[in-house]
């Protein structure tokens, strides 16, 4: 079980680089209007980023939740039925 925390740490620190890079390019796609009539100020940069960080924190609550389930029922449901 040690093991597969470990894999899934590995997984999810790629996934949350690709997470944090497409959520990055699709808000400047998104908000690229906004920038060019607004321009960019300290305080847009903070909301974005304050944005990233709500985002980031449900990715990760989600990632975990899920992985956690899976890998309690792998270990503890599906080992114990299984006939060797």
């Amino acid at each position: 079980m040690k093991n597969s925390f470990k894999k899934t740490l590995k997984l999810f620190k790629y996934s949350s680089i690709i997470f944090t890079v497409v959520f990055w390019i699709s808000l400047i796609i998104d908000d690229y209007v906004l920038f060019e009539k607004r321009g960019v100020t300290l305080e847009g940069i903070g909301l974005c980023f304050l944005w990233f960080l709500v985002y980031f924190f449900a990715f990760t609550i989600y990632y975990w939740a899920i992985c956690t389930a899976i890998i309690v029922i792998y270990f503890k449901v599906m080992k114990r039925t299984k006939i060797s």
